[in-house]
């Protein structure tokens, strides 16, 4: 049987390993922004790069969402272990630290393709 709070411990980490590439990809390498006014410097500013110089900013673009998710994950992190936050879904209390590892390491380990320690 399994646990409930750690199932939805596993769920939350993977849906945020799952977001990655989002909008900037397409915006950046074929379409450019939505057509609006606050756009028009982005734009103008690609339409001036080279396609390898747009997956250069691809790049960091992904890897700037991924630092975000990474210290949201800290910051929650912090919260849930030195003021006592906790995460519910369903009336089911997420776990805290099932594998005596950190929220952002799992995540971290889950973006690289590891497994669960427990599968």
């Amino acid at each position: 049987m399994s646990d409930p709070a750690l199932q939805l411990y596993k769920s939350v980490v993977d849906g945020f390993a799952q977001i990655h590439e989002g909008v900037h990809r397409v915006w950046v390498t074929e379409r450019g922004f939505p057509d609006l006014p606050e756009n028009r410097e982005k734009n103008q500013f690609l339409s001036e790069l080279r396609p390898d110089q747009k997956e250069v900013l691809v790049q960091m673009l992904e890897e700037a969402r991924d630092g975000g998710i990474h210290d949201t994950l800290v910051y929650l992190h912090d919260r849930m272990a030195i003021e006592g936050l906790r995460l519910r879904e369903g009336g089911i209390e997420m776990a805290h630290e099932p594998f005596d590892t950190q929220l952002y390491y799992d995540w971290v380990c889950r973006r690289a393709g590891d497994n669960w320690p427990d599968e």
